[in-house]
């Protein structure tokens, strides 16, 4: 069976729901597609693995039981995708009560961005991310060639980070990065892999996203030491 990709597929939202949606998975380094009918979304979910599908509920037009079994059967590339309703709050005790049996979490349309990165990160296990700028070096190594690039972050977590760059390298490129913290002399450094590309009009910069393969000495626990901190 297929591996889940790092996409996300919102079903039966509005535009309005998706745009507010949009800011705080791209933190994550998620790319967000919508998909507006339920019915119209089996096909898709049939022939490609999403790592997390976003489900309006109450669906309309389709019964969620449906929905959750077509998702859920043996052959389906969508079979273990982590799915979270999301339901107006006079629906939210009936959607929670699909917990379970397809779905692994209900969460509220009122709930705030924090509220929202919190349950992505939790269903994805994940870490959540925290705005924090400052420069880093990236090195980038193609074939022979060396590639050296200066950027600033714009948000971090402790499994990668958001860079803002115009750069265009391929995804799954590994990078050597290296950073000073604030209030440490000692440089932070480690070798990471370019994830995602930011969807420039849907988000505010262009930029990166990576993720952490490994750390040099003990900068990942002096990194670690200053997220919590934020």
């Amino acid at each position: 069976m297929s591996q889940p990709s790092r996409n996300v597929l919102a079903i039966g939202v509005t535009q309005e729901e998706f745009d507010r949606l949009v800011p705080f998975l791209a933190r994550q380094s998620f790319e967000l597609d919508r998909f507006p009918s339920p019915a119209g979304s089996l096909e898709l979910i049939s022939k490609v693995a999403f790592e997390l599908l976003l489900v309006r509920f109450p669906m309309r037009g389709m019964d969620i039981d449906q929905f959750l079994r077509s998702v859920r059967r043996q052959d389906s590339p969508c079979l273990r995708s982590s799915l979270l309703l999301l339901a107006p709050a006079d629906k939210l005790t009936e959607a929670q009560s699909f917990i379970g049996k397809g779905a692994n979490r209900a969460l509220s349309l009122a709930a705030s961005g924090d509220e929202v990165q919190a349950s992505v990160s939790s269903v994805l296990d994940v870490a959540p991310r925290k705005d924090a700028r400052f420069m880093a070096r990236l090195e980038i190594k193609i074939g022979g060639a060396r590639d050296m690039i200066l950027c600033q972050t714009e948000n971090i977590s402790a499994s990668g980070m958001l860079f803002r760059s115009d750069r265009r390298y391929e995804i799954g490129t590994q990078i050597d990065f290296e950073f000073t913290l604030p209030r440490d002399p000692r440089p932070v450094s480690g070798v990471a892999q370019i994830m995602r590309y930011t969807n420039f009009g849907k988000e505010q910069s262009m930029g990166l996203g990576v993720r952490f393969l490994s750390f040099a000495g003990d900068s990942q626990r002096r990194f670690e030491s200053y997220l919590r901190s934020l």
